[in-house]
């Protein structure tokens, strides 16, 4: 059993249907996402797995001799390499990019190289360029709330990689986007109050999620530290890396809001092209993601800022050493904060979904605001709104109305509260417990 063989702390993985899907026809496929998310986890899991066609040999450039090899040999290192491999931390060893391509284009089987890597992509242009038409990309986040929710819950706890294949998450977004919400207003949810603090300030990394408040502080320290001085003096050619982690304290102290770079540049009191490239590096480590501007051709008074989330609000509270009890006092940083945790989970919701979907958000000049909107494309938008009261309020609706007026294809739109029950407020338009993004309607 794949749980035996991984000390039974195995969490299944809602993302692993999708992962297994797209090794059964493309050669190469690349899991990026932040480091400590469980990539490596999850691939060991696969490689130990009787259920999977095909038995993998699991490299990690994180090893030094293989790291060495690589460099000093990158024609012997990929030749040598078994017909099935996990190459764990790709983006340590650029030198066998090349070398990849040549064996994909000789040996075209599918899910022949399944590769990991703490960058985005656009961080590593030259893979992306070696192996063009050769490969897919898979992101993985850190736990979302549904994952914690179903390995919290006995009968998932024991699961093996097979059993977990069908393991999709929450279908709120599939249901909202297919027509098929069902509201039954006499379900109660019951209020997170302060648990949405305490989930808040977790986060979803595997790790620190599990220590005491003081070593999860300490954890992060040391994560930013070797982000900074570690895989982005690997991969850029930047070299002021001390900046980074105060321009990771001041993006988290900014989450959920405006991305300003002229401001941004005055605080640091440098230059917004210097600013901006280390931005980016930031960007691409998966620390922090953009989200662009909504807007459509009746909509013209839109502001084209993006916003700035973070990917992970414990990595953010632990920025800011903001505590449980802490960021439930100061409402302004909770309304962000909720803000940017329902964003994180969205964007692991998106990353599961079948079809392709894209975050946006919306704001214009006559102050009308939508937190989100997500557009399926040649499909629909669905715009959300996040409240941390528990109760609702018309006004809540102004923005979502006026998008659901201006738009052809609006779909729905949702308040998310922290309140008991899911209501349906006139056509396509509801209030949604916070907690139902897990837990379902």
């Amino acid at each position: 059993m794949i749980t035996e063989l991984l000390d039974k702390s195995y969490v299944p993985r809602f993302l692993l249907s999708s992962l297994l899907n797209t090794l059964s026809w493309a050669p190469v496929v690349l899991l990026t996402g932040p480091r400590q998310s469980g990539k490596t986890t999850l691939c060991k899991a696969i490689q130990a797995s009787n259920s999977h066609p095909h038995k993998y040999e699991y490299i990690s450039f994180d090893e030094q001799a293989n790291r060495d090899f690589a460099h000093n040999d990158p024609v012997g290192f990929v030749e040598q390499l078994p017909s099935h491999v996990i190459l764990d931390e790709v983006q340590l060893v650029p030198e066998i990019y090349r070398q990849l391509k040549v064996e994909v284009d000789s040996h075209r089987v599918p899910g022949r190289f399944l590769l990991t890597g703490s960058a985005r992509l656009s961080l590593m242009s030259e893979l992306s360029d070696s192996l063009a038409g050769r490969m897919q990309l898979v992101e993985l986040y850190p736990f979302s709330q549904g994952e914690i929710h179903h390995y919290s819950t006995d009968r998932y706890k024991h699961v093996t990689v097979g059993e977990s294949e069908n393991l999709t998450g929450s279908s709120i977004l599939r249901q909202i986007f297919d027509n098929r919400l069902n509201v039954r207003e006499s379900e109660q949810h019951p209020r997170l109050i302060r648990e949405l603090s305490r989930r808040i300030v977790e986060g979803g990394y595997p790790e620190p999620r599990l220590l005491s408040t003081l070593d999860r502080q300490k954890w992060y320290q040391n994560y930013l530290r070797t982000i900074t001085f570690r895989d982005a003096y690997e991969v850029t050619s930047a070299r002021r890396l001390e900046i980074l982690p105060r321009l990771a304290g001041i993006a988290a102290a900014h989450s959920a809001q405006l991305f300003n770079l002229a401001d941004l540049a005055a605080t640091l009191n440098l230059s917004r092209n210097t600013v901006n490239e280390y931005v980016s590096i930031l960007q691409n480590l998966f620390l922090f993601q953009y989200v662009p501007s909504w807007s459509n051709n009746q909509l013209k008074r839109s502001v084209k800022a993006p916003k700035l989330h973070f990917l992970d609000t414990g990595f953010a509270c632990a920025l800011l050493n903001l505590y449980e009890d802490s960021l439930w006092k100061d409402r302004k940083l909770l309304g962000q904060m909720t803000e940017t945790f329902v964003f994180q989970e969205l964007s692991k919701l998106v990353s599961w979904y079948d079809k392709k979907l894209t975050i946006f958000h919306y704001r214009d000049r006559d102050r009308h605001e939508v937190d989100f909107v997500i557009e399926k494309r040649g499909s629909g938008i669905v715009a959300i709104e996040v409240k941390t009261r528990a109760t609702v309020k018309e006004a809540d609706f102004r923005g979502i109305r006026k998008l659901q007026q201006h738009s052809e294809n609006f779909i729905a739109g949702v308040v998310l509260y922290d309140g008991e029950r899911a209501r349906s407020i006139g056509e396509s338009l509801y209030a949604l417990p916070i907690a139902s993004l897990w837990l379902g309607v």
